[in-house]
């Protein structure tokens, strides 16, 4: 067995999230982490005090951060079990090409999935079907520490059609889980589309993993997931390691 790790390192002056208008009143504004050490003058260690965003790095994601969903669905980090749709979870590769500032569009994700050896679940049995790989080539070869923050800047996004027609594939196949390997899903302007801003797709149910890296080194169509997200007392979102399994 062949593991991937599909994580992105966390670490200073890390690219993700820079400026983001939600940091502009914290104190580690417009860092996405920061560490601090702390020397304790009773004993020689050396302590580490960490101050990261939640959607720093490769980040698992519940649908309660929108607050239209928090009570259709209650999930927090703290709640979520370490089962079938979490450890060794079936995933499927959705190949969708894409280089710096492209959109990804309704009809690239509906080709890519109709070519993709995509295994459908069963609701009424509680099976879920594979989780979709968005593989686009954006989180390879370690671009985020090249490029800086026009890693953020130059990431290809969904347009808004697209996220929809994503969620639409996501209930055909009865898949309840997705990943991705753009910095983001969607640009902070306007989408060239909908003419609408751009906006995160999730609904109750479902479970997002952002910004993951190194897709690329996945050789086979289909490989089985690790997802370990941190269990954080009522929250919705956090930085979580990825690993990916090819037989």
């Amino acid at each position: 067995m062949r593991l991937i790790d599909l994580t992105m390192p966390i670490y200073e002056g890390m690219p993700t999230i820079h400026g983001h208008g939600a940091f502009e009143k914290h104190p580690i504004w417009p860092q996405a982490f920061k560490m601090e050490e702390v020397h304790m003058e009773t004993n020689p260690y050396t302590w580490h005090v960490f101050t990261f965003f939640a959607e720093a790095g490769t980040r698992f994601i519940l649908p309660g951060f929108r607050p239209q969903y928090r009570f259709d669905d209650v999930r927090t980090l703290e709640t979520v079990a370490l089962d079938n749709k979490l450890i060794e979870r079936n995933a499927v590769i959705i190949d969708v090409p894409k280089g710096p500032g492209d959109w990804i569009r309704p009809e690239d994700l509906e080709k890519a999935v109709s070519n993709a050896p995509v295994q459908q679940g069963n609701a009424m049995q509680d099976k879920p079907g594979d989780a979709f790989i968005i593989r686009t080539g954006w989180g390879d070869d370690e671009r985020y520490l090249k490029l800086g923050l026009e890693f953020r800047e130059k990431s290809p996004h969904f347009t808004d059609t697209a996220v929809d027609k994503l969620l639409e594939l996501l209930a055909v196949n009865d898949c309840d889980m997705w990943l991705y390997d753009t910095c983001e899903m969607t640009t902070r302007g306007v989408d060239p589309v909908s003419g609408r801003p751009g906006s995160f797709g999730i609904r109750s149910g479902l479970t997002a993993v952002g910004g993951i890296v190194n897709a690329g080194a996945i050789k086979k169509p289909r490989v089985k997931l690790v997802v370990l997200p941190i269990p954080i007392r009522d929250a919705w979102m956090t930085p979580c390691r990825v690993i990916a399994m090819e037989d």
